[in-house]
């Protein structure tokens, strides 16, 4: 249980953990794993370079270590941000190990304020991403498991750097065999292993969103696709939602569009369409990609001058983002009616593609509506 031997295991534990992930998920793993596993290997170098220190080249060996563990900390920090989608300033995650190493140098005759310094750094460091893990953490596993192990984690490295600036007598050197010591590297053992765990479980939820994505939306406008829209819509009416506006839109000339500007221009143009009906529908609206040119829409609770007002804005938005994206104007011809309570979806369909057809043989440019939209 001497403090070299857990400063090995450490290390190789690092190592073995790196290793697991390149095996399991590559090494060309991007986002939050990626940033784990530069953790990863800051752990190894660090505690890999603070070993050679006790043989050899102490002061630029020693630094060097430190350093590395502050970046190790530095890349938990970014991992955390990528799985939570949070923004990280790089200048957050480089700033304290340079520091830290510039600081080393000065204060490393003194061997009290070295080590106390660099554990209330690191600790500082651990603690800011566990505290970024377990605000508003709710029952998410994998945040509850990382989160823990970090924050013991922090808490014995802050109580290092503390015990040794308060009380050196009791606490004198780094490598003396004190529980405290002991304690916090079999800790740290434990914790890459959790962290691990964790980070992978984070991935796997991850993935598991990405191919729920996929499965439900449209890869060019983002919008739902045919079957997710038709299945939500049809739950929505289902639960009997009075006042909802069915709307099936198709873009003027598309087909034109795609023979005489080329398809790339044709599927600007569409994703152009998502962004303008995403931002201007409501989020309890249901909008999607019904086919090709073509959309439907269930406005939720869909008043007459509510309706009237919305049309507008799409053809005046859609017209003017593609005119100032694109060069030239596009616009769209559409159907309304208001779904009867206990109608099917299928009819309701029907019925608004009924009066998309109006639409398009009155000239185009128009929605046309049944009784009771307008």
């Amino acid at each position: 249980m001497d403090v070299i031997t857990l400063l090995v295991a450490v290390l190789v534990n690092a190592l073995l953990m790196l290793l697991a992930l390149a095996v399991s998920v590559g090494v060309r793993a991007r986002g939050g794993l990626q940033a784990w596993q530069l953790m990863l290997l800051g752990q190894a170098a660090g505690f890999g370079l603070l070993i050679t220190a006790t043989r050899a080249l102490p002061l630029l060996m020693a630094t060097l270590g430190v350093m590395a563990l502050s970046g190790s900390a530095s890349a938990m920090t970014l991992a955390v941000g990528r799985f939570l989608a949070l923004p990280v300033s790089r200048r957050v995650l480089w700033a304290p190990p340079l520091a830290l190493g510039v600081v080393h140098v000065f204060l490393f005759p003194d061997l009290k304020q070295t080590t106390g310094v660099t554990n209330l750094t690191i600790g500082l460091q651990i603690g800011w991403a566990s505290w970024l893990l377990l605000a508003g953490v709710g029952r998410v596993r994998w945040r509850w498991l990382c989160g823990t192990a970090a924050l013991a984690n922090a808490v014995l490295t802050f109580a290092r750097g503390t015990l040794v600036l308060g009380w050196p007598e009791i606490y004198p050197r780094f490598l003396v065999p004190h529980p405290l010591n002991i304690a916090h590297l079999m800790l740290l053992n434990a914790s890459l292993v959790l962290g691990t765990m964790g980070f992978l479980l984070a991935h796997r939820d991850a993935a598991e969103q990405a191919l729920v994505r996929l499965a439900s939306l449209d890869n060019l406008t983002g919008l739902l696709n045919r079957r997710e829209w038709m299945q939500r819509a049809g739950r929505a009416l289902g639960a009997a939602d009075a006042g909802a506006v069915l709307l099936m839109l198709d873009l003027d000339h598309f087909k034109r569009v795609n023979d005489e500007r080329g398809h790339p221009v044709g599927d600007e143009v569409l994703k152009l369409t998502g962004e303008v009906l995403r931002g201007e529908l409501r989020a309890s609206d249901l909008v999607g990609r019904y086919g090709g040119e073509e959309f439907c829409l269930l406005l939720r609770q869909c008043d007459p001058e509510a309706f009237g007002r919305l049309d507008s804005r799409l053809h005046q938005a859609l017209r003017r983002r593609c005119e100032a994206s694109l060069g030239f104007p596009v616009d769209f011809s559409a159907g309304a009616v208001r779904v009867v309570p206990g109608e099917s979806l299928s009819a309701a369909i029907q019925r608004a593609d009924d009066q998309l057809y109006r639409a398009k043989h009155a000239g185009r440019g128009r929605t046309c509506c049944a009784a009771g939209v307008l």
